[in-house]
């Protein structure tokens, strides 16, 4: 039985921007939850690697990865992740708990 490279599939999946915006409310809403924003982190960092995969043009690159950096001790300011997702062509939105 062939092995499959779960990484490239979720990177193909994560170039749909409708599925990596699902993905990374999902992983928002975990790390509301349990705290680890590490795994959010790690999310926002695919999402990034499968847009610039699908032709997006992400001209700060090298600021992209500095952001996203997952062994940066301090956490990224809001006005960072503001700009990773605009980079990405995704946007904040918040709902009623």
């Amino acid at each position: 039985m062939p092995v499959r490279n779960y990484q490239a599939d979720l990177l193909s999946q994560l170039a749909d921007p409708d599925y990596a915006a699902l993905y990374l409310k999902a992983s928002l809403e975990e790390t509301l939850q349990d705290g680890d924003t590490a795994a959010f982190m790690l999310a926002l960092r695919d999402v990034v690697e499968a847009r610039q995969g699908a032709g997006a043009n992400l001209n700060e690159a090298n600021d992209l990865d500095q952001a996203l950096n997952l062994d940066r001790e301090e956490s990224p300011t809001l006005s960072t992740l503001i700009s990773v997702l605009n980079a990405v062509g995704l946007t904040l939105e918040f709902k009623a708990a």
